[in-house]
């Protein structure tokens, strides 16, 4: 774990869209991350959803690390059945556009 990015984000508008939450979680205010108060933990568990070009693709994960730089948060992820492992990006300048989501079961199940 790395968890050497900035300790906080504050966008254009003014809007805080990351924080560093110790010692393992961070706050991401994206329309994209559906977990309770926006916050992703280290090594816990999340849905991925993925737009693709037909349908969408569902995929359980865990979430490694993440690194913010320039306007960007890199988030590192494991699927957990295949241990796959690999990066979703954000530009935290932009809100309205974004090609994957991931949520926590909790929040999942509490919106239906």
């Amino acid at each position: 774990m790395t968890m050497t990015a900035n300790k906080t984000y504050i966008n254009r508008s003014g809007k805080k869209v990351l924080e560093y939450v110790p010692p393992v979680s961070i706050m991401l205010d994206l329309p994209h991350i559906l977990t309770r108060d926006k916050i992703l933990t280290i090594n816990m568990p999340y849905l991925k959803l993925e737009k693709k070009i037909v349908g969408n693709d569902i995929v359980p994960v865990r979430f490694i690390d993440f690194e913010d730089e320039d306007g960007i948060v890199t988030l590192y992820v494991q699927e957990l059945k295949s241990k796959k492992t690999y990066y979703l990006s954000a530009n935290m300048e932009c809100d309205d556009m974004w090609f994957w989501s991931l949520s926590d079961f909790d929040t999942l199940t509490s919106s239906m």
